[in-house]
């Protein structure tokens, strides 16, 4: 595990970052989630960025961190749910490690989502479950291209997703 990386994709509400602290912690590496390192690197929030710079500065940002940090191994990184808009990005997450895609539907991630002004893409948002929708449309395809692993949370606790992951990462570790 150690020689490489593992990825958590998803939809924002999916757990990537619940999940990706307990399995960091369950397999003793390094646990980074993208949008919080950046908002300690910039000293800004990420809603803040987006309003003064525009998501494709955030964007540009999220990747050129990314990329960078998927270049050491051993860690267990929880991604902002836009990673994967960028070739770059979905190339890294296909290339450095193993990725697992945390899939829920648009109702139960309404549901996790108590907070949307940490989240510049549902702020002012009247109909949560629909502007998800919409998002996930736009981007299933390419979390599906970059996932090795799809989790579908909707009926599970975070405790038996991170059991799922285990479960496939011993598995995999015995193929090889």
């Amino acid at each position: 595990m150690k020689d490489k990386n593992l990825f958590l994709i998803g939809m924002m509400g999916s757990w990537k970052s619940t999940i990706g602290r307990k399995l960091a912690k369950a397999l003793n590496l390094e646990f980074i989630d993208t949008d919080d390192a950046i908002e300690e690197v910039t000293e800004m929030k990420v809603a803040d960025i987006f309003r003064e710079f525009g998501e494709d500065k955030f964007r540009e940002m999220e990747t050129a961190f990314f990329i960078e940090k998927a270049k050491q191994p051993g860690q267990v990184i929880s991604t902002g749910g836009g990673i994967v808009l960028g070739a770059e990005t979905r190339q890294v997450l296909r290339e450095n490690g193993t990725t697992f895609l945390l899939n829920a539907s648009p109702t139960t991630l309404a549901n996790r989502i108590h907070n949307t002004k940490k989240r510049p893409l549902l702020t002012d948002s009247k109909n949560l479950e629909g502007r998800l929708q919409k998002i996930w449309n736009e981007r299933s395809q390419l979390y599906k291209e970059c996932a090795h692993h799809i989790i579908k949370t909707d009926e599970l606790e975070p405790s038996q997703v991170l059991d799922e992951i285990l479960k496939i990462l011993e598995v995999s570790s015995a193929d090889h």
